[in-house]
């Protein structure tokens, strides 16, 4: 019995865990994603919603499996520190006040 009942005490608290972080990230077409959107244009950011996401997601929850690197620098974030300031934008106004 134990060995059934660990395990899913084990999952249970993990996808309590992991839900707080799926939720961070304000979804495409929100008022938040829109105030997120609008805060990269003005800081000479034009990226498209779906890459903007993934830089979101990136700032906030941690890694995307992917080339975001060679996205960014095919919508123009390119030079010095261009991607970390992007970063810096990204965790001020996509990122949630913990």
């Amino acid at each position: 019995m134990k060995r059934v009942i660990a395990p899913l005490i084990g999952v249970v608290i993990a996808a309590l865990t992991l839900a707080g972080a799926a939720n961070a990230i304000p979804e495409q077409g929100t008022p938040e994603f829109d105030a997120y959107m609008q805060a990269l244009q003005r800081n000479g950011f034009n990226l498209t919603p779906d890459t903007a996401w993934r830089v979101a997601h990136q700032a906030c929850v941690g890694g995307i499996p992917g080339f975001l690197g060679y996205e960014l620098i095919a919508q123009g974030v390119i030079g010095p520190g261009a991607q970390q300031r992007l970063m810096n934008v990204a965790m001020q106004y996509a990122c949630p006040v913990q």
